[in-house]
């Protein structure tokens, strides 16, 4: 996930640099860069979500954190990946169930320039926030067994 999510946030910068050469330059912008840089945001951004929770690569301030006990922290950790869990399982819950209506729309879901379904993208996002959710699922399992850890 976290491949595809940096080669998709390759393409976009690629895409967009093209763009602005194609404007300022030769007065020919790319139609359509800013829908499809917009819709496969959702894409890089879900998805590298979900490698940086891998990783445990998110910003995160500990001035208090670090005052309390390996098993308070541990304990606290779980909590607030269990909120997570709650949010992103919803998420992508409800992203797969209006990803299966656009699918089902005639011709209704399609971008204004490009003409490009809406559906698949928000599948994207439905994809990337499950697998969020299930990463939050290990570390909530992880967490709690060095809870119980004496």
């Amino acid at each position: 996930m976290g491949v595809v999510a940096a080669a998709v946030l390759a393409f976009m910068m690629l895409l967009t640099v093209a763009d602005v050469i194609g404007r300022y330059f030769f007065s020919r912008p790319i139609k359509g860069t800013w829908e499809l840089v917009g819709l496969l945001l959702v894409c890089a951004g879900t998805w590298g979500l979900a490698y940086c929770q891998i990783e445990k690569a998110h910003i995160s301030i500990t001035i208090m954190y670090d005052l309390f006990s390996r098993r308070v922290r541990a304990g606290m950790s779980a909590f607030a990946c269990l909120i997570g869990l709650g949010g992103f399982s919803f998420i992508s819950w409800q992203t797969f169930v209006l990803a299966k209506k656009y699918f089902l729309l005639p011709k209704m879901d399609e971008t204004d320039t490009l003409g490009l379904p809406f559906s698949p993208f928000i599948l994207l996002l439905s994809i990337g926030a499950g697998m969020m959710a299930l990463i939050l699922v290990v570390d909530v399992v992880r967490y709690i067994a060095e809870v119980t850890r004496k």
